[in-house]
């Protein structure tokens, strides 16, 4: 049976440890209904038994070039919390404009402006303009890219567009945001994501904080409205869901749980439907990480703005900031990695202070940077964080689906699916291999037995690197045969990674 080790570090060894079972040793569980939705490697929620030298292996995004820089005289060296939403062609981004400015005397950091909304746009998700709207007089300066001048709001104002399909047209767009200034979280409503309103006329939430980037969304999945909150309790920075039918009346906030893994601090949560699989909910988590002042901190780049912190405003001069990677399926309970989804680099860049590393909300899909590439997934981290003229964006990518793989080294191993039902004739892998290595799936009955004309001597070896491989086989055996009937997947993997599977109907 499969089995997991308590201690989510070592993820390798549990994986390593198991062996294969004969087929009387196969649960007899409900075969779960995939249908034709994709499936990705990031938990253990379809997994029955695994063979040989296999586990999950978390990746990590590749920096890119610098997205959008801070350099307004309303925004600031503290702008963030960005929200990037691709709507039709165009990709949408919203921002807190904020610069601290420190203060010898109490407190050490002081707000040098009111915070606002400020609003980006780009055609390709990679290069992007701040459009001057007229919305809003700030300062004097009466051409600016401000969509929201109100109050506690603009500090994490979140956009989302309404995919709900019993919306209001004139709501397609929603926000939300607030603080305990404004006594809770509102609500917010656009016809065209530029021109904003206030929706609702008091909180819709009260219970936190809420000092970070609160999300909300349609979940399509479970038909409800979800929302993600910061809250503090027992000593942690912790993140509290509701739900909502309405978007007026919201369910009393619940903790997050996260099996296995040890407390982390979370500052934000970032907790969305993946676009491609949204059954499966991800979360990209700020991680907080408090340290102790040493000899090594202090060398640390970027070491006079340290050296200032340190004396002025301690931890802000000693604590980090990274970011995590987690997975649902119900919404509350999460699969979360401790290791890091994305570390803050060399030293000598100065990534490695307090506000840096933050991630942009959102994901989307852009076009590879290599000729004949394939697309790719894009997001946004923080850096230069505190810094003057220097805070800024950059956009790192991933491989479509490439979160966490069922991976394996030159010695094989295999995975064997707990019974699923599908629909479709065809099955397509996201995979990667080296030139040795290689990748067979094999159809069984529920009980475990090969399927003839499914069977993995049937399979070909696959090899090579794509989102998007046909499995196909030396039988003229159609897949549609086996649809709506219970089958288990069996992927024979060696020297390479395999992302995620899916059926679907092909054309002939």
């Amino acid at each position: 049976m499969f089995y997991r080790l308590k201690n989510s570090h070592n993820r390798v060894l549990g994986w390593v440890l198991l062996f294969c079972l004969p087929a009387s040793f196969l649960s007899a569980e409900e075969p779960i209904d995939i249908g034709d939705r994709r499936e990705l490697f990031v938990d253990h929620a379809l997994t029955e038994k695994t063979s040989g030298e296999i586990e999950l292996r978390l990746h990590h995004p590749i920096a890119q070039e610098v997205a959008i820089t801070f350099d307004q005289p309303w925004e600031g060296n503290t702008s963030g919390y960005p929200t990037v939403i691709k709507d039709g062609d165009l990709f949408r981004m919203y921002y807190c404009g904020h610069r601290f400015i420190a203060n010898p005397n109490n407190p050490p950091l002081r707000m040098e402006h009111s915070e606002v909304t400020c609003y980006a746009e780009s055609q390709d998700g990679i290069h992007w303009t701040k459009p001057n709207l007229n919305l809003f007089k700030w300062a004097g300066h009466e051409e600016n890219n401000i969509v929201w001048l109100g109050g506690a709001e603009n500090h994490n104002f979140s956009p989302f567009i309404d995919t709900n399909p019993n919306a209001d047209p004139q709501a397609r767009y929603k926000a939300v945001g607030g603080t305990v200034t404004s006594k809770g979280i509102y609500s917010f409503q656009s016809a065209d994501g530029i021109h904003w309103s206030k929706l609702s006329t008091k909180p819709i939430i009260t219970q936190g904080p809420f000092d970070s980037h609160n999300t909300c969304f349609w979940d399509s999945v479970h038909n409800r409205y979800c929302i993600y909150i910061r809250y503090v309790a027992r000593g942690l920075r912790l993140v509290m869901v509701s739900f909502s039918d309405d978007f007026e009346t919201w369910t009393e906030p619940v903790e997050l749980e996260y099996p296995d893994s040890p407390p982390q601090q979370m500052y934000t949560n970032h907790v969305l439907p993946y676009h491609r699989a949204p059954h499966i909910l991800m979360g990209f988590p700020t991680r907080y990480v408090a340290r102790e002042r040493t000899k090594q901190v202090e060398t640390i780049p970027p070491t006079k703005l340290r050296e200032d912190f340190l004396n002025l405003y301690e931890r802000v001069g000693t604590d980090l900031t990274d970011s995590l990677f987690m997975t649902s399926r119900d919404g509350r309970v999460f699969d979360r990695w401790d290791e890091a989804f994305l570390r803050p680099g060399p030293q000598q860049e100065g990534r490695w202070i307090y506000g840096d590393n933050y991630q942009t909300y959102g994901l989307w899909e852009t076009t590879s940077r290599l000729p004949g590439g394939e697309t790719e997934l894009s997001m946004q981290f923080s850096e230069g964080y505190w810094r003057e003229k220097e805070h800024r964006l950059r956009r790192y990518t991933l491989r479509l689906d490439g979160f966490v793989s069922l991976h394996t080294g030159f010695a094989g191993g295999e995975l064997v699916t707990k019974p699923v039902l599908f629909k479709g004739n065809s099955l397509e892998v996201n995979y990667a291999t080296s030139a040795a290595g290689s990748l067979r799936v094999e159809l069984q009955e529920e009980d475990g037995t090969p399927i003839p004309g499914f069977t993995v001597d049937e399979c070909p070896e696959l090899y090579g690197d794509s989102t998007a491989q046909v499995v196909t086989r030396n039988s003229e055996g159609d897949l549609s045969t086996l649809a709506d009937k219970p089958v288990r997947l069996r992927f024979i993997l060696s020297d390479g990674d395999l992302y995620s599977y899916r059926f679907y109907e092909g054309s002939e």
